[in-house]
């Protein structure tokens, strides 16, 4: 529900409009200015395009407390069109037209980028290539404002008055609102800068021009504004001498640069507001505005940072900027006349001051001195120097395809191995009998997991394939893990199945985990593989598993399978074979039998959970079971696997207390369990037992531990 008009919103209206005024009025004028346009038409402008966009940004509602007007950037790339038009001829009445209707289709194309969220792309243009055009920009603005102060100095001159007791007035006038404008708010904080530099520049202009007893010219001020009902919708009646090859790049590239000066606006409104901004409500927003600032004879703009902050901090909302609109109509019909005392270096004064002190970057040359910053700095620079001596169209579109460059660079740079190791740091987590456990660590480099990380692309096909090569000339199996690859284009696609045919001519294997759907790669690799090779599709299967402990544990059953030793994980073993009891003599073992209960499990049964309290230890004689950790709701971390022939329960068993992880069966299941009762009549059984089975159980302990230990540093890595 739309918020009633607050006080808060009148007086940050007012305030940011104290801010917009000056600026916006010296925009106009230093636009229209060289085009024989008389300074107040200029000045209509310049308010016009700051009526239309805080109206129309206001009703959107996309950024609270968002107040616009003219801006600096905004000017500079319309100052450009104006001169590539003028240098072809167009002058009058068709130049006027052509700027309209360039501005027309920049809210146009704006909008069209409000609604299809291009919003968020804009977001990503680097800071380098902005911060070289801001630069490049303000560089243009000081140029062009000194420009119209030595024509100032010069008609004075033509007038014949003596050049000493004139051509400075206009200077001082301009370094007087400089000033004002940098040290006063530092006394006086209540007042924005620009008013103190309006107010002060205008009375020092005014007391030189009094004790000089000099009749300053005419053109030397804004002159009195024109009345509200001289202002027209333009009619396109040109459009058959429209230069489309300028008007239609420049056209978009205002509205990028609108598009994205408008929300840096919305962002720094965000954190005064502790709100969130809609980036497709305000963009669409200052596209209208700017459309209708265009049929009315206005310049373009996009949101304000200065005036913006005031409206907030003066307690504007929601309805600030409508109010700054309706103030701004109200100047128009009241103030007119006032405009006539209004010097125009005192807004020359301003420009520079926005220039200097809001748009040059200072830090590209610290950043030439840090050579992690060196290609930011050089990006700015080569940005800066195109704007400035060329066309500023082209420098951002030179600093685009640098901060490409420098992207691609740093991405080929960057490593694309995560981490190398084999099952002797990385075991699976199935629990296995000591003897298969030392042939898996005997042999443990012939199982190699290698962990990718950031973009598999051209740029990192070659080093990826150097890091891989040796590992590629012997019979081993290499699993690659995939979780923190980012995205796998064609040429790396390619690459993989080379490597894949390599390893399979040795009598190796290449196998894929955690490979996620959308990244380049079908959750199947080999059906990827068929897709771009249908020849390969029926050579050898390429597998790709869920997650990585699947994929080891498949890859040690096949290491063992080829050193000759039985799995027998899906067949029944007897108490006697169980890494438990192995050796123990027949005595010992029909006692410990004896005080064992068998426990039958279907599979998805629950064996326990975490947090039950139990003293109970298990030896599976057949199917498997899983530890599993559970966290959130309905998700799991597996910790270990236990098939024939594995004990699982220990810690409780030595300790009673509560579960660390839930025990669920993954096949149909058959345990002999021993709780904490059934030990106490074994030690008096069989003391002899009962101390075989503690030592064994902390052996078993140790280990474990040990493997804790080693994974822990892994994960560390």
């Amino acid at each position: 529900m739309l918020k009633q008009p607050t006080k808060g919103d009148i007086w940050g209206g007012l305030s940011a409009s104290a801010v917009i005024l000056p600026q916006a009025t010296a925009f106009g004028i230093a636009l229209w200015a060289p085009y024989s346009q008389t300074p107040a038409m200029g000045a209509m402008a310049g308010l016009i395009t700051a009526i239309a966009l805080c109206f129309f940004s206001g009703l959107s509602r996309g950024t609270t407390g968002m107040v616009s007007s003219p801006t600096g950037p905004t000017m500079v790339l319309v100052a450009g069109a104006l001169a590539s038009l003028s240098s072809r001829g167009f002058s009058g009445t068709e130049l006027f037209i052509n700027i309209a209707l360039m501005l027309f289709l920049s809210g146009f194309i704006q909008i069209l980028i409000g609604l299809s969220n291009g919003g968020r792309l804009i977001k990503f243009i680097p800071y380098p290539v902005v911060a070289g055009f801001m630069t490049g920009s303000a560089i243009l603005m000081i140029h062009s404002q000194g420009v119209m102060l030595d024509l100032l100095s010069m008609h004075s001159q033509a007038l014949n008055i003596i050049w000493q007791k004139a051509y400075w007035i206009p200077w001082l006038t301009t370094l007087v609102t400089f000033l004002a404008m940098s040290f006063l708010p530092r006394i006086i904080p209540a007042i924005p800068g620009t008013v103190s530099g309006l107010i002060s520049g205008t009375l020092t202009f005014h007391l030189l021009n009094k004790f000089n007893t000099f009749q300053y010219p005419a053109e030397w001020v804004v002159g009195r504004l024109p009345d509200i009902t001289s202002i027209q919708f333009i009619t396109p009646t040109l459009l058959n001498q429209t230069p489309w090859l300028i008007i239609l790049p420049i056209s978009f590239t205002l509205a990028v640069l609108s598009s994205l000066d408008s929300l840096l606006t919305s962002v720094v409104a965000d954190v005064a507001t502790s709100d969130r901004h809609n980036a497709k409500r305000e963009l669409t927003g200052q596209g209208i505005g700017q459309m209708f600032a265009a049929l009315l004879g206005g310049i373009a703009g996009a949101g304000t940072t200065g005036a913006t902050i005031v409206a907030i901090k003066s307690g504007g909302r929601i309805w600030a900027a409508i109010f700054s609109a309706l103030t701004f109509i109200l100047i128009i019909v009241v103030l007119g006349p006032v405009a006539a005392l209004l010097p125009i270096s005192v807004l020359a004064g301003i420009i520079f001051h926005v220039a200097i002190m809001g748009m040059l970057e200072r830090d590209i040359l610290l950043w030439l001195k840090n050579p992690r910053n060196r290609m930011d700095a050089t990006t700015a620079l080569l940005v800066t120097g195109v704007t400035v001596t060329y066309d500023l169209m082209i420098a951002v579109a030179i600093g685009l395809v640098l901060a490409i460059f420098q992207f691609v660079r740093a991405q080929i740079l960057s490593p694309v191995v995560h981490r190398r190791s084999t099952i002797a740091q990385h075991p699976s987590l199935r629990r296995r009998n000591t003897e298969h456990r030392s042939l898996l660590k005997k042999h443990a480099e012939n199982i190699l997991i290698y962990e990718l990380k950031g973009n598999l692309f051209f740029g990192t096909v070659d080093k990826l394939f150097e890091e891989f090569n040796s590992d590629l000339q012997r019979p081993v199996q290499i699993i690659l893990d995939m979780a923190r690859v980012h995205q796998v284009d064609l040429t790396a696609v390619k690459m993989l199945q080379q490597m894949a045919d390599r390893l399979h001519k040795v009598n190796g294997e290449l196998i894929f985990t955690n490979v996620r759907k959308g990244k380049g790669l079908n959750k199947k690799v080999a059906k990827t593989l068929r897709k771009i090779s249908p020849h390969h599709s029926g050579n050898y299967p390429v597998r790709t598993f869920i997650d990585a402990d699947e994929a080891i544990e498949y890859a040690e059953n096949k290491l063992l399978e080829t050193l000759g030793k039985e799995l027998n994980i899906s067949e029944r073993i007897d108490l006697a074979n169980t890494e438990l009891c192995h050796g123990l003599d027949s005595d010992t073992l029909k006692t410990l039998q004896s005080n064992m209960k068998n426990i039958s499990l279907k599979s998805g049964d629950i064996l326990f959970r975490a947090n039950d309290v139990a003293t109970e230890l298990y030896v599976v004689l057949e199917g498997e079971i899983d530890i599993l950790l559970p966290f959130g709701k309905h998700r799991y971390k597996r910790l270990a696997k236990f098939g024939p022939g594995a004990f699982f329960g220990e810690i409780v068993f030595l300790k009673p207390g509560p579960r660390t992880a839930d025990a669920k069966a993954i096949k149909d299941t058959e345990l002999l369990m021993l709780d904490g009762n059934a030990f106490e009549k074994l030690k008096e059984q069989n003391p002899q037992a009962a101390i075989e089975l503690i030592l064994r159980l902390g052996k078993e302990l140790s280990e474990r531990l040990r493997w804790s230990d080693t994974e822990l540093r892994r994960l560390s890595d």
